[in-house]
């Protein structure tokens, strides 16, 4: 998704609002997939301030994710916030020159600002690291592999590990 942003570097200090949707394919993040069930919904402003302009919004979106713990597929809704500072390749000499930390700005050429990473970004942010589809999940027994949120699979976890022998003694007494 680009926006062309050659009128708004014109003006300073006004502040233009745009109200988009993306579609989104398919994130692969480690060994999860994160799907969308709609468009994401975007509401952004963008400021010109100076040679810089800042970008501030919104993104709210649905996903569909698996549980790590039962495996099963959930439904996740998001509602995230962004702030990123853009700046003409042309002009990031002075920015540096003026002894700004230039690491957190991200530069463009032409008049034309991609967001897709930007999009990206903010919707892996929004995701749990862990996700879970409910806090108390009990996710699949380690014997047969059953989802123990639906039914019980009667098997006995009686191993323990070796390590942790003399403990389980203790807590038997």
């Amino acid at each position: 998704m680009y926006i062309d942003v050659s009128d708004i570097r014109k003006t300073r200090g006004q502040t233009f609002h745009f109200d988009l949707t993306q579609e989104m394919q398919p994130l692969d993040v480690g060994n999860c997939e994160i799907t969308f069930k709609k468009p994401l919904s975007i509401s952004l402003n963008i400021r010109s301030a100076g040679k810089e302009l800042i970008f501030t919004g919104n993104i709210k979106g649905d996903t569909q994710l698996v549980c790590n713990r039962c495996l099963e597929q959930y439904g996740f809704c998001f509602n995230t916030d962004f702030e990123e500072e853009f700046c003409h390749a042309s002009d990031l000499d002075e920015f540096r020159e003026e002894g700004r930390n230039t690491d957190d700005i991200h530069v463009f050429e032409g008049n034309r600002i991609n967001l897709e990473d930007i999009i990206r970004e903010s919707v892996l942010l929004s995701i749990p690291m862990k996700t879970v589809c409910d806090e108390n999940c009990r996710g699949l027994c380690p014997v047969c592999g059953k989802n123990l949120n639906k039914d019980n699979c009667g098997c006995e976890i009686t191993t323990v590990d070796p390590r942790l022998a003399d403990l389980k003694k203790y807590f038997e007494r």
